[in-house]
């Protein structure tokens, strides 16, 4: 193998996707898959193609395909078995080409998109492409744990090795999905790509690992080609096309190319590697998880995002990034050069913490962030609490004789959660009303006009529950309570449900009090059916968003003063 060879398939691959890229622009349009600004997360200023894995996919099939098929490299004795494996690669690389022109022309959920890779990343494992042993720090661990299965009837069985299968799956979906998130600018996915995909192709070389060096050059070459058009500003975008291409190629790479001896992966390397999606991806993830937030929620706190809100245009925001993995590409050859995966690890767990914390800090989002992780603990220990009170007391609801016992648990309850005051009435037919209060309630509650306006948290339960009974409840929370408002009125929310449900079991039994020949007072018009709950509430001033949403059978509406 020869260094003209790197440097064909690399050429042809250039011009393969320089080529083909224009007719792609074309065919984007055609289609509608248009990325337009919308004023948020895309820093682009007009609609732009996208569809741009196409051209990409049509770059590297020259290039390899020219090696493979075109008789240009005989001499190659391991030529036969690559190119075997180059089927299953491809077959792979068309699965997620199509869920990415899909999702591109007209949008994929994230479960489907997720399934889509799922297959993709298993038709690999089918061809042989898959991690069964990885090194790290020169510490090897084999994921060979294989479960047979028999078939009735059949002599032969089944061998899974399910370890294999779970980290071949997880590695693939992860390389796909940094790949997808960091596609944000123009020219970064791509060009951060190109500096990879060159990385792992000399690492690859000095493995001797020749197949996937000559992958490396075709991907390197592709994206070299595509950056033309890329470079902002751009003419076509990747798109989810190309970024789950990229993504699942250098994943291929990375195991095939990482390879020590037969089988182990040193998948430190490719890790390090791609160091800069991955920090901005575990980042992402942190964000969203400590603000409570989806995984799939957008946001402009992505590296590139920051580096902009810093006064940086889209140019010089990619360059820097582009200098940040070459850094991190070079801690890898220096890591190969010296024979020492320590080294490496060191460098560049170091380069990318600082770089990391000094971006990050300009802005204060590592401050805002540690911030919302206090917040977030705060809310835990809260809501644990409350539950575990909630939990006793509703168990304690399901055990009490009478309507009475039940409205005392409940005030008992609400007086344990942080309400300065409580009023719960009971109505039933052929029941006398049942109520019972709980601390100083506001004169404004009693309708006196004169009195000042209820002030701090407070909110209110109708349940309508069987036989036609209606639970009441009404709540004050007190200022000086250590427990959150919302989360006290939650629960105390749940426990109404559950208290409404046990007196109407009750009422059913005929446990309950004297007949006064009255029905209750209908409250609202038409007939609510049983387990509906009406919530009015009064927010405090500070709290922004209003309430949270409750569980399902149950509606919160605003509540003003002048309610009655």
């Amino acid at each position: 193998m020869t260094p003209d060879s790197y440097l064909l398939v690399f050429a042809l691959s250039f011009l393969g996707c320089v080529l083909a890229t224009p007719i792609v622009t074309r065919l984007a349009i055609w289609a509608g898959a248009i990325d337009r600004p919308d004023q948020f997360r895309r820093v682009h200023k007009g609609a732009t193609p996208r569809l741009g894995g196409l051209g990409l996919a049509v770059g590297l099939s020259v290039g390899l395909g020219a090696l493979t098929f075109g008789g240009l490299m005989p001499d190659w004795p391991g030529l036969t078995s690559w190119a075997d494996s180059l089927v299953w690669i491809g077959m792979a690389a068309g699965v997620v080409l199509l869920l990415g022109v899909v999702d591109d022309t007209i949008g994929v959920t994230p479960r489907a998109k997720l399934l889509g890779q799922a297959v993709a990343v298993m038709l690999l494992y089918a061809g042989g492409i898959r991690i069964e042993s990885v090194e790290i720090l020169g510490l090897e661990l084999s994921l060979s744990l294989p479960f047979t299965l028999g078939f009735p009837g059949r002599p032969e069985t089944l061998l899974l090795d399910l370890p294999s299968i779970a980290v071949t799956l997880l590695w693939f979906l992860g390389c796909m999905n940094i790949w997808n998130l960091i596609d944000g600018m123009d020219g970064l996915a791509s060009g951060v790509g190109l500096i990879v995909a060159g990385t792992m192709m000399l690492v690859a070389v000095a493995l001797s690992n020749y197949g996937s060096a000559l992958m490396g050059a075709a991907l390197a070459g592709g994206l070299a080609g595509f950056l033309l058009y890329n470079w902002h500003p751009a003419c076509i975008f990747l798109g989810d096309s190309g970024s789950l291409l990229i993504g699942m190629l250098i994943g291929v790479i990375g195991i095939q190319g990482s390879l020590k001896g037969t089988m182990a992966v040193s998948i430190l390397l490719p890790i390090l590697a791609m160091g800069l999606p991955i920090s901005d991806t575990a980042l992402a993830i942190f964000r969203r998880w400590v603000r409570n937030l989806p995984l799939t929620a957008a946001d402009r706190r992505h590296v590139h995002h920051v580096l902009i809100g810093l006064g940086l245009d889209p140019r010089q925001a990619a360059a820097m990034l582009y200098s940040f993995t070459a850094f991190l590409c070079g801690v890898v050859l220096l890591g190969v050069a010296m024979r020492s995966d320590v080294l490496a690890l060191i460098l560049g767990s170091s380069g990318c913490s600082a770089f990391v914390v000094i971006l990050y800090s300009r802005r204060n989002e590592l401050a805002e962030l540690r911030n919302d992780l206090a917040a977030r603990m705060v809310r835990g220990r809260q809501e644990r609490r409350a539950a575990k009170i909630t939990w006793e007391a509703i168990q304690r609801v399901e055990l009490a004789a009478d309507s009475d016992r039940v409205l005392e648990i409940m005030t008992e309850t609400a007086e344990t959660l942080g309400c300065s005051a409580a009023r719960l009435t009971f109505r039933g037919p052929g029941t006398e009303a049942a109520r019972r209060d709980h601390g100083d309630w506001p004169a404004e509650i009693e309708g006196d006009p004169s009195t000042d306006r209820l002030s701090g948290p407070t909110a209110q339960f109708r349940l309508f529950g069987a036989g036609d009974t209606l639970l009441t409840v009404d709540l004050r929370f007190s200022d000086r309570s250590d427990l959150a408002s919302d989360i006290a009125f939650r629960f105390l929310q749940r426990l109404s449900l559950a208290s409404s449900e046990r007196l109407g079991r009750l009422l059913a039994d005929g446990v309950l009090g004297r007949s006064i020949g009255s029905e209750p007072e209908n409250v609202l018009s038409g007939s609510p059916t049983p387990g509906t709950t009406l919530v009015l509430a009064t927010a405090p001033a500070g709290l922004a968003g209003g309430w949270p949403s409750p569980s399902s059978g149950v509606a919160f509406v605003p509540r003003s003063p002048d309610t009655d």
